[in-house]
């Protein structure tokens, strides 16, 4: 976003003060700076209000005047042709003084999104209209409309008549970089070929062996007779076509389809394609991807639930060790109650020590880090029961050949044991099955040959494991904690990420 110069902003200096005015009623007590985020398109409007105290930032409920104010802002800084800003940022110092950072073309980092993005757009530009030259590349896709992209057309050589030789007169590119570049040029897909080889003109017609097609990254095209003569004669590209590429680092970017038909119609004097709306909508991979990105994305209780019972499955928690909208004896539950969200484990038909939540993402954050802060919650303090031998083959790590099956410990799960953890084995080195450091013997339930060896090592780097409980085993009665290691413990101290403790 660009930030408003102080002349720029003199004009609607009231409008400023008033909004942090307003800001400042409801701020938590001791900020140390106020950040107000301000998104609209079309009626579609976001207010996300933030006082940061010691560094760290939470949003608070503001007036809702301030979208109304935001608004009046808005409208009289439009430019005629150019745009109203589609978002902005408005930070407030203790001292009165305020920063506003703006931007008409970026796309909004929307908390919600509209319903119907195309339908705010085309209200967006009918209240404050824009010429083609201001519509971004993200809201023609949007929109339906096709892409303003303007390509750069990369020129084989800087002359060339029939008959006379090529005129050139490029620095020649170092020996270091063709490989690379010879990638870049060559690896991005055809947007047009045509049929047969075409003529050298280095050869003086003689020769006919350079491809017919096209090819682009986004912002240049270039004829495949570019990496041709470059890789026969060491012809470079020219210079300014070479500078994007090394700014590029060398690194093809990925050329959806709708622009590769744009640059193909370009080339063929055809109209632009128009933009598929449905392609800029968020797809369920989209959404699942930025579920994994965004550290505070923002989502309806329904959807936070969902969200919620999916990761209390990728973490391996049984269904029947909760309940969500529920409740039964021996689960934890979450329920909407009349003091808030209630999160607690049920017995005899009634929550004990329930804990209340004004949020349910408060509610669902209490709920994830009681299950998983004591192993046996998982399952609700039942064992786990016997596997299959397929079932047995998923594991991502096997025992080694000499230690016991995976069978031999229950409640197994796969975690990452931190370096300096310091593990127990009994036996040689040839095997990856170890202990906790303090377990004894007879909870390990391993053949009795064993305990004749016993040795100590500490992690100096963290490891993957597989992570379960000895089960009672030739009249042991089990119950130490083990785990499988990914390699035998003598590649591991080869490797360093095992040292041994004497």
């Amino acid at each position: 976003m660009r930030r408003e110069a102080t002349a720029s902003m003199e004009p609607h200096r009231p409008l400023l003060v008033r909004i942090g005015t307003l800001a400042r009623a409801d701020a938590p007590s001791g900020w140390e700076r106020i950040e107000l985020h301000f998104r609209q398109v079309g009626d579609h409007t976001e207010l996300e209000p933030i006082a940061f105290t010691r560094g760290s930032g939470h949003a608070y409920p503001a007036p809702a005047e301030l979208t109304a104010v935001f608004g009046e802002l808005r409208d009289a800084m439009y430019e005629p042709g150019v745009g109203a800003w589609l978002q902005a940022r408005y930070a407030l110092h203790p001292s009165g003084e305020f920063d506003l950072d703006v931007s008409t073309t970026a796309r909004p980092w929307w908390q919600t999104p509209p319903d119907d993005l195309a339908a705010a757009l085309e209200a967006e530009l009918k209240a404050f209209p824009r010429d083609p030259e201001h519509l971004p590349d993200w809201w023609r896709r949007a929109a339906g409309l096709p892409l303003g992209t303007k390509f750069r057309h990369a020129r084989v050589v800087d002359s060339y008549a029939d008959g006379d030789a090529p005129v050139m007169g490029r620095p020649p590119v170092p020996t270091d970089e063709v490989p690379a570049l010879l990638r870049y040029l060559e690896r991005q897909p055809a947007v047009l070929v045509g049929s047969g080889l075409g003529p050298d003109i280095f050869s003086g017609g003689t020769e006919s062996d350079v491809p017919e097609s096209y090819h682009t990254d986004g912002t240049w095209i270039w004829h495949a007779s570019v990496p041709h003569y470059l890789r026969k004669y060491g012809t470079p590209p020219e210079p300014d076509f070479l500078t994007h590429i090394r700014d590029q680092d060398f690194q093809p970017p990925y050329v959806d389809k709708l622009t590769r038909r744009t640059a193909a119609a370009d080339l063929l004097g055809r109209s632009r394609p128009k933009a598929d709306p449905g392609e800029a909508l968020p797809t369920t991979g989209d959404i699942a991807a930025e579920l994994e990105t965004r550290t505070d994305p923002a989502l309806e209780d329904p959807a936070l639930l969902v969200v919620l019972a999916q990761r209390l499955a990728e973490h391996g928690v049984w269904p029947a060790a909760y309940r969500l909208a529920s409740r039964a004896d021996g689960a934890w539950c979450l329920n909407p109650t009349d003091r808030g969200w209630e999160v607690a484990r049920y017995a005899g038909g009634a929550p004990v020590r329930p804990q209340y939540f004004e949020r349910a993402e408060d509610a669902a954050q209490h709920l994830l880090g009681a299950l998983l802060l004591h192993p046996a919650r998982m399952t609700g303090g039942a064992e786990t029961p016997l596997e299959t031998s397929a079932e047995l083959a998923d594991w991502p790590i096997q025992p080694a050949e000499g230690d016991p099956p995976l069978t031999l410990l229950r409640n197994k799960r796969v975690v990452r044991l931190p370096a300096g953890t310091v593990v127990l084995r009994f036996g040689d080195e040839s095997g990856n099955l170890v202990h906790h450091d303090e377990t004894r013997f007879a909870a390990t339930s391993l053949p009795i040959e064993r305990d004749r060896e016993e040795r100590r090592y500490r992690l100096r780097r963290t490891l993957a494991v597989v992570i379960g409980v000895a089960i009672p085993w030739a009249n042991l009665p089990g119950g130490g904690v083990a785990y499988v290691l990914p390699k035998p413990l003598s590649e591991h101290v080869a490797d360093g990420s095992l040292e041994r403790i004497e």
